[in-house]
């Protein structure tokens, strides 16, 4: 497994495997036609949007390549929340990839970019509340539940969110890298 940072070209690529997360985790959670049709457009401007200035100061997109291929990403922005800092806007592992302690990995090249560039920021992220798999992923890494709203989603429906915080990030860094 090689990590490295996303580059322009790997737009599309973010775009297939952002939707087919979505795909497999929000069945119930989004629209169905939504996600059948438009999905893939959908994020496709995303990502064509976040990586057309690859040398944010402010964004981090980081990739996990297997056999030449991107099977894991996350995205975090910050200074997105005057109280909550640093955002985590989006960790997907493939779902045929997940348990391999992937997204652990991302979290922890996340964890210590935000330091590196703010060490006194805390991270959050928002989960739709159905989500259980995310939500209990985010428990284990010791984030806090602090406030449930509704989210305008990409389908157009409103959906129940909840953010997860971590105020401590070395706390954090020791939940990820139990051995060091």
């Amino acid at each position: 497994m090689i990590f490295r940072n996303a580059e322009s070209s790997d737009c599309e690529a973010l775009a297939h495997l952002h939707a087919l997360s979505w795909r497999r985790s929000y069945q119930g959670i989004l629209a169905q036609e939504f996600l059948d049709n438009c999905v893939e457009d959908d994020r496709r401007h995303i990502w064509r949007a976040r990586l057309a200035d690859p040398k944010s100061e402010t964004q981090l997109v980081r990739v996990a390549v297997e056999e030449a291929a991107i099977v894991a990403f996350v995205c975090v922005f910050l200074d997105q929340d005057e109280r909550w800092g640093a955002l985590v806007d989006n960790v997907h592992v493939h779902p045929d990839l997940k348990g391999r302690g992937i997204g652990r990995q991302l979290m922890a090249h996340a964890v210590s970019w935000v330091i590196d560039r703010r060490p006194a920021s805390p991270l959050h992220l928002w989960v739709f509340e159905e989500n259980h798999s995310a939500r209990g992923f985010y428990e284990r890494l010791g984030g806090i539940s602090v406030e449930r709203s509704l989210h305008h989603a990409p389908d157009g429906y409103d959906v129940p969110a909840i953010r997860y915080v971590w105020s401590d990030l070395a706390k954090l860094v020791e939940e990820l890298n139990p051995t060091s």
